[in-house]
């Protein structure tokens, strides 16, 4: 599984909160493609990620870092996987695509409803841990 880091808000029991926007596990509908009966295409768009917390835009890292970040600090840097950011598998239905040296998005392995990536998304919710080192 490749490593990942996303900035996200926690809910009490310091995992990410579920939802449709930038700071939360999930994928805003805008930042995918569906195709005529509203299935999500399997192409170079999906949840963003990065291979470390350091490489997202500063105005995503929370500001109490200290490393120039101009987010909030409600929000946290959240990992899961250990292995090389590079394309594979990382979860059911889903695949992490680099497009860069620092960015890349989860994205579904095949035509796949939008109700349906997201759930596959926020099955991963457990895995994701705190690390802002």
């Amino acid at each position: 599984m490749p490593r990942m880091f996303r900035i996200m808000k926690k809910d009490t029991d310091d995992k990410p909160t579920v939802g449709q926007t930038t700071t939360t596990l999930g994928v805003r509908p805008n930042e995918v493609d569906l195709d005529a009966q509203g299935k999500v295409i399997s192409n170079d768009k999906g949840m963003s990620v990065n291979p470390e917390w350091r490489d997202a835009p500063l105005k995503m890292i929370p500001k109490r870092l200290g490393t120039g970040g101009r987010g909030s600090n409600n929000c946290h840097c959240f990992r899961r996987g250990t292995g090389d950011f590079e394309q594979s598998a990382c979860g059911t239905g889903l695949e992490l695509l680099p497009d860069s040296a620092t960015h890349g998005v989860v994205r579904p392995v095949q035509l796949i409803l939008l109700a349906s990536y997201e759930a596959d998304l926020h099955a991963t919710r457990l895995e994701w841990e705190i690390d802002e080192i």
